[in-house]
């Protein structure tokens, strides 16, 4: 039947697949806001590096975290200074010993499992768990255990840890998924759900080095910019209509809805529907696109100034962006090793936040960018607006930058979230621009954002065996040439596989959301 949703490397490369405030807030100190203290924070060190010892040093000092909440592990390393892409990989084994056992005991033995809420992860502490390969084929998310280490630690004392893939009935979607609670709350409203620690990363390459610090330039930046100010700013939402029919959703679900969402909510938007990969676009402070995906772009970096143009453009202090690229946060070694672009050049550009991924997460796994905007430029915290925004645990995922950070602006909410010229209230796709309405079974919810055929509740998949799931029943009617019109989720009269590659994107989730209900 084809796998839950497509590999978003392209195939040639696969193998690589405030100055008034001043006086009003005597705590803010040099221009820079002294945070309260922050002991629902714990910051992991690798003791083997001194630049993973110094940065998180320096953020449990510019974000008030507790001493007593700074972990220091010891991590085996190749090179202590980072210059080593091994190190940035470790097996199941050994991540258990290193990384999950020690942080668990050292939350159980000083009474913390409870009051931390979110681990900050340091340059040291390796990216990726993997033991095996896996082959993209169609139980590629049900089964694949390769993750990121962030995603594992974030479901620490949960039976989902190392379990691979998102099961066979979907037991590791994420609950959390476009929720508008904030996370403390949530949790105490889940205590037996799997997702218990909201996970980042200060990443970013590890040369040069700050020498008043010791650490990493880009690191330093990044925690920097996570608390400084400007003014103005907007957004940039770069489509790519070239994309085959398996990857178009990413426009029409994520990239599309995303553009129509923050121009609702008031913030200035470039969003280009040309084939152009935009280039010197100014003062960003949300970016998406298809990164090195895209078939216009500008080749290794990617990123940067490349022939005189700077892609996509420069950043403001606590922008954040998502781009659909399978590896992009694969490395932070320096010098990089290209074949997809890198959340470590966007770092380098200014960026505060992104969500990247270490593995290929398939088009069903990536950070809802529309989501993550959403929530971000509400007033969630940037980790927080992360784990709203991506549909599984335990996955490939990772954000990186400062999870305390904020918007540095706060854009009210609008009657129409999608700005569709549909009100909230009567909306039947909230989140998806349908200014049709169109409702083929009269169930309430779009066909723009229902691909749950047989109204059980959520979108399901048998994974290709009988009794078959909505999934395999629109795959069946591409197979035949026939059509269902509650099978035509973009209403261009007929069923393809744009339409299959865009109810994957559901699979596991509840149809909508929508007004009506």
């Amino acid at each position: 039947m084809g796998a839950m949703g497509a590999p978003l490397a392209r195939p040639i490369r696969a193998a690589l697949p405030l100055l008034a405030v001043v006086a009003v807030f005597p705590w803010l100190l040099g221009g820079r806001m002294r945070p309260p203290p922050h002991g629902e924070v714990l910051v992991v060190v690798n003791s083997q590096s001194p630049l993973s010892v110094a940065t998180g040093n320096y953020y449990a000092d510019q974000r008030s975290v507790p001493a007593q909440n700074v972990l220091s592990l010891s991590i085996p390393l190749l090179d202590p200074n980072l210059g080593n892409a091994a190190d940035e990989q470790v097996n199941t084994a050994n991540f258990t010993a290193w990384i999950r056992t020690p942080i668990e005991n050292f939350l159980i033995a000083n009474g913390l499992t409870d009051s931390i809420q979110i681990i900050v992860l340091t340059p040291g502490i390796p990216l990726k768990v993997a033991s095996v390969y896996c082959p993209y084929d169609n139980l590629y998310l049900r089964d694949c255990p390769r993750a990121s280490v962030d995603a594992e630690l974030a479901i620490l004392f949960s039976p989902l840890i190392g379990a691979g893939g998102i099961g066979a009935n979907g037991q590791a979607i994420n609950p959390y998924f476009d929720s508008s609670q904030v996370f403390g709350s949530w949790r105490l409203a889940h205590p037996t759900a799997p997702l218990r620690y909201l996970v980042a990363r200060l990443a970013g390459y590890q040369t040069p080095v700050d020498p008043e610090t010791g650490v990493p330039a880009q690191v330093k930046a990044l925690i920097d910019g996570a608390v400084d100010y400007a003014s103005g700013g907007g957004a940039l939402i770069d489509e790519d209509p070239s994309q085959p029919g398996g990857l178009q959703p990413g426009n029409r679900a994520i990239l599309a809805p995303g553009a129509a969402m923050l121009a609702a909510l008031g913030l200035p938007v470039q969003h280009d529907t040309t084939t152009t990969f935009v280039s010197n676009a100014s003062n960003l402070l949300a970016y998406a696109s298809w990164g090195s995906n895209d078939y216009a772009d500008a080749g290794p970096p990617y990123y940067g100034t490349i022939g005189g143009k700077l892609y996509p453009g420069s950043f403001l202090p606590r922008a954040i962006a998502a781009d659909i690229v399978s590896y992009d946060a694969r490395s932070f070694v320096s010098p990089p090793s290209y074949g997809q672009s890198l959340t470590a050049d966007l770092v380098k550009l200014g960026v505060s936040g992104a969500a990247g991924n270490v593995f290929e997460p398939l088009l069903s796994g990536v950070a809802r960018s529309n989501l993550l905007f959403r929530n971000y430029f509400r007033g969630a915290s940037a980790i927080e607006a992360f784990y709203r925004s991506i549909p599984y645990l335990g996955w490939m995922n990772v954000y990186v930058g400062d999870p305390l950070m904020t918007a540095p602006i706060v854009l009210d909410a609008t009657p129409d979230s999608d700005g569709d010229g549909v009100p909230d209230s009567v909306d039947n796709c909230i989140e998806v621009p349908n200014a049709d309405q169109r409702d083929t079974d009269g169930d309430g919810y779009g066909n723009a954002c229902d691909a749950d055929f047989d109204n059980d509740g959520r979108v399901t998949t048998s994974w290709g065996a009988a009794p078959y799931g909505d999934l395999e029943q629109i795959a069946l009617t591409i197979q035949v040439g026939g059509y269902d019109a509650n099978q035509d989720l973009d209403g261009d009269g007929r069923v393809d596989q744009f339409d299959a590659s865009l109810a994957s994107m559901y699979v596991f989730l509840p149809p909508g959301p929508s007004g009506l209900h």
